[in-house]
């Protein structure tokens, strides 16, 4: 449900709880969205926020993270991707800075049968294992 102070003052309401309890539990958060006006879809945005809420509680601190955006457009999702770094900063959320993920021209990374291209297998693949390496870094003792 859409994030509410007024709700949450009354008790968080059971799905809130649940998703912010899953977010402690994670060892790091992998971000990936699409992009909508060049910035993030609602749904994302308010995840985040319940998830950083109530203030002094979030569930996202020292988390860490990384970005992935896409877009069937040329720029792969870059005001997406920089949208969400930015809230990652408030939310103590180190961000692994590279390599970067504005994945561009998604539609066409697929074959007829779903099958990702092979050309974007091995720059999908450094991404993640880069991730990998980030989080063993960065994750709380």
């Amino acid at each position: 449900p859409m994030y509410n102070e007024d709700v949450e003052a009354q008790g968080a309401p059971e799905p809130w709880q649940r998703f912010r309890d899953e977010i402690r539990r994670s060892d790091a958060v992998l971000f990936v969205t699409p992009e909508y006006n060049r910035s993030v879809p609602g749904c994302l945005k308010n995840a985040i926020d319940v998830g950083s809420r109530p203030y002094g509680q979030s569930a996202w601190g020292g988390k860490p993270a990384a970005v992935a955006s896409v877009s069937p457009g040329a720029i792969g999702g870059f005001g997406a991707n920089h949208n969400v770094r930015q809230t990652l900063v408030f939310l103590d959320m180190p961000c692994m800075q590279m390599p970067e993920a504005y994945i561009g021209g998604a539609a066409n990374l697929f074959d007829d049968n779903g099958k990702l291209s092979e050309k974007t297998r091995p720059f999908l693949q450094g991404f993640i294992d880069k991730f990998a390496s980030w989080v063993k870094l960065n994750r709380a003792v």
